[in-house]
């Protein structure tokens, strides 16, 4: 059961891009071909998040190769109900530019967990959604995000999946300004996105404030343009 503390977490990630940094306390096997993977970045957060809230996604020992694409799919929607927040893992090649995007996994993920669902006398609403940015294999966010000299931190959205750039900077009533210097427009304050964007280094080191504003993101739905599709 969830307390008011503790949320049921589920993390959306492309398990076979190679191109992240490697995290030195795991050692990469057979199963990854070697080589650190965004599934050793969810062993840490079930690691360090699961010690206070409820990893709701698939372990890294559960055996799915007897199961079909579709089978997998199925258990991670009942594991997606069955949980509040959405974590996003921003990698740098989690788009596969040949399929197209109502096909991938990751806004499936997305978009089931921002849809309300009802089973039986059972509700799953809206969950919050925090994206978390990793690291390239060279320990560069700029696919993901890139610092300017002005001051702000300009989100890379044109690399994301629709359904994540749809929902970011889409309040209502805006909060920003034109920068003389850039000439973008700079987002006031924390709550500008219902996706609410965040770095790893940041995010692992303080993950309960963003799942506090994920939260509160939450409930205040209303004051976003919520898209919950992929199209």
């Amino acid at each position: 059961m969830e307390s008011n503390t503790s949320k049921k977490i589920f993390v959306s990630y492309k398990y076979k891009d190679y191109d992240v940094l490697g995290l030195p306390e795991y050692t990469p096997t057979e199963d990854t071909n070697y080589l650190y993977t965004p599934r050793h970045y969810v062993d840490k957060i079930i690691e360090v998040v699961g010690a206070e809230h409820i990893y709701k996604g698939e372990k890294s020992d559960d055996d799915a190769s007897h199961l079909s694409d579709t089978t997998i799919h199925s258990k991670l929607k009942d594991k997606l109900f069955d949980s509040s927040i959405t974590i996003v893992l921003l990698s740098p090649n989690m788009i596969d530019a040949y399929e197209p995007q109502e096909e991938q996994w990751i806004p499936n993920e997305i978009s089931y967990s921002l849809r309300v669902q009802q089973r039986g006398e059972k509700t799953s609403w809206t969950n919050g959604l925090i994206l978390v940015a990793l690291p390239d294999s060279n320990g560069s966010y700029d696919h993901a995000v890139i610092d300017r000299p002005c001051g702000v931190r300009s989100w890379q959205t044109q690399n994301f999946f629709n359904i994540i750039k749809n929902n970011m900077f889409n309040r209502k009533d805006k909060n920003h300004s034109l920068c003389d210097t850039c000439y973008g427009y700079h987002h006031h304050g924390w709550d500008h996105s219902y996706a609410h964007p965040v770095k790893w280094e940041d995010f692992i080191a303080n993950h309960n404030t963003y799942i506090d504003r994920a939260v509160a993101l939450k409930d205040a739905i209303h004051d976003f343009e919520v898209v919950k599709t992929h199209d």
